[in-house]
């Protein structure tokens, strides 16, 4: 199936550039300090050493040096700046009650993402039903008929509606959320985002497939029925439409 899924000209790598472009507007996230510096890395360490015995000022620094990569992960995941910034003030509570755990085993950002992630994919659990996960398999089906084919132009414009693209990725699942928007957003290897999400690499190579699959599907749906609606027609009842709301 994912040779078909190449096959019909949605490469990786092609959705992977349109899907970057969301990191544009006030939403960037520098990948681990780690990656970007061995300086900002050891600033961070040694802030955590002297927060971990009670400096207060040097945890703040690391709040204000963190909170905008974490808040913009929370809103991407979330949807709702409400929310979002509810999930970035958990993330820190919950970061500095469990402060004295680090051991630097990964990068303080990384350990500290896992932390906000982990609450932005409880929280998206209590509100998701199984019809997401029903959405899934849907399209897994419809890729697996060989006559089955969504159009490229269509998807590459829609890639670029922001408000298309948001409400295609709300049908998507918690965790197939996030798998896509780490990688192909935020520029995560799919070995990273296996690590950050705690999940074996084959679990994250499928997951991203999928989650792909279906936002392809999607979003090709949603500009049919956009095209349906703006010449006043009915949409074609053999095309289902929903309403609501590879890899390296």
């Amino acid at each position: 199936m994912e040779r078909f899924f190449y096959e019909k000209r949605m490469h990786p790598f092609w959705f992977r550039v349109r899907l970057m472009r969301m990191n544009d507007e006030n939403m960037t996230f520098c990948k681990d300090q780690s990656s970007s510096s061995g300086h900002d890395a050891t600033d961070d360490l040694t802030l955590v050493v002297a927060a971990q015995v009670g400096d207060m000022h040097a945890f703040s620094r690391l709040v204000e040096r963190h909170t905008e990569r974490i808040y913009g992960l929370a809103l991407r995941m979330l949807g709702n700046a409400g929310e979002a910034e509810d999930a970035t003030q958990e993330a820190f509570i919950r970061a500095y009650s469990h402060l004295a755990e680090f051991r630097n085993k990964a990068a303080f950002a990384t350990w500290l993402y896992r932390i906000a992630l982990n609450i932005c994919r409880d929280q998206l659990r209590r509100q998701q039903a199984r019809e997401h996960y029903a959405e899934i398999w849907r399209v897994h089906h419809l890729w697996a008929d060989e006559h089955y084919s969504v159009d490229p132009e269509r998807v590459t414009l829609a890639l670029e509606n922001r408000r298309m693209l948001n409400v295609a990725l709300e049908q998507l699942p918690a965790t197939y959320r996030a798998t896509i928007l780490l990688h192909d957003v935020d520029g995560l290897t799919i070995s990273e985002v296996a690590t950050l999400m705690d999940v074996p690499l084959p679990t994250a190579k499928s997951r991203l497939r999928r989650a792909r699959m279906t936002l392809v599907t999607l979003l090709d749906e949603y500009t049919r029925k956009e095209d349906s609606q703006d010449r006043h027609s009915v949409p074609s009842q053999d095309q289902p439409l929903l309403e609501k709301g590879g890899a390296k």
